[in-house]
């Protein structure tokens, strides 16, 4: 499945094209916090690599205060779009890379 803008809410488009945009190691991050990430949209990190870090700087992911584990940093996953989430969680259980 090759994902395309038309498919996404108007709102969420602009998500849409700052994926396609980041570095290929980025991509690669985020890829992985999909995968690793709950319904929700939640997902514990617990290492912060430069990826990670650009990755909260451009706003794709923000650290849930509310996490009081005593392991890593719990992130919330493309946390205001939903639709772009759902296929992409979608598209990781099938094993598939829509980015």
């Amino acid at each position: 499945m090759k994902l395309t803008e038309e498919q996404l809410p108007e709102k969420e488009r602009p998500v849409w094209r700052k994926l396609q945009q980041l570095e290929n190691r980025e991509k690669q991050t985020l890829w992985l916090l999909i995968q690793h990430s709950s319904k929700d949209h939640l997902c514990i990190v617990q290492h912060i690599t430069p990826a990670v870090q650009a990755l909260e700087q451009h706003g794709l992911i923000q650290a849930n205060p509310a996490y009081q584990g005593k392991t890593g940093i719990s992130f919330y996953v493309l946390r205001n779009t939903p639709h772009l989430m759902k296929k992409l969680q979608s598209a990781a259980i099938r094993q598939e890379r829509p980015l």
